[in-house]
């Protein structure tokens, strides 16, 4: 039987018409292998539990990230809760960096004032809070904010490092009896005093 070749066919397009030429045979080869690989790769890479190249699979590979993201989340520190014991910095640069974050774009002296005297927020100068006064519970609050009463969280919703976290809150217990002219007036309602 002999094979036709280049033979003209019948249909058109635009006016281009097109010859029947077999493929090459290095083609022809190529595509099927390239189909028999892939069909080899994903029982191997997807069906089998335990590959035969040595590789791990789709499950292991997963599993195996798996276990790495819980080793960086126990090697990172805690986030600060009420029963988490922060200690508040006392050195000069802490404070300073401090100050610079209440003051700077993270708006906390837009409603505490600059004095922390308080203006839409409460006052920070004095014993009574709303929320606690202890260092984790501050970091906690500044953390998630309180957006129903007009607080984001870090102030500005900018985030802040856990260290530049804890420069703020010292910074604010530092400010603790400064007593600042004309303070926000008490809501007794609201404000405990803290041990």
């Amino acid at each position: 039987m002999s094979q036709k070749k280049d033979e003209l066919l019948s249909h058109e397009y635009d006016g281009i018409r097109e010859f029947d030429n077999a493929l090459p045979k290095w083609w022809l080869y190529g595509f099927y292998f390239t189909i028999a690989f892939g069909i080899v790769y994903a029982i191997n890479y997807h069906a089998l539990s335990t590959p035969l190249w040595g590789q791990p699979g789709m499950v292991a590979e997963y599993q195996a990230e798996v276990d790495d993201a819980n080793r960086l989340a126990a090697s990172r520190p805690k986030a600060a809760g009420p029963s988490t014991a922060l200690v508040a910095l006392t050195d000069a640069e802490s404070l300073k960096k401090g100050q610079e974050i209440y003051e700077g774009a993270n708006l906390c002296h837009a409603c505490h004032r600059k004095d922390l005297g308080g203006m839409v927020g409460p006052n920070l100068t004095d014993n009574l809070w709303i929320h606690g006064c202890s260092p984790a519970e501050m970091v906690k609050n500044v953390t998630t904010g309180f957006p129903p009463l007009g607080m984001l969280p870090y102030g500005s919703g900018q985030k802040l490092s856990d260290e530049q976290l804890l420069q703020v809150v010292s910074y604010i217990i530092s400010k603790q009896g400064t007593n600042p002219a004309n303070p926000r007036a008490v809501n007794p309602e609201r404000e405990k005093a803290c041990s």
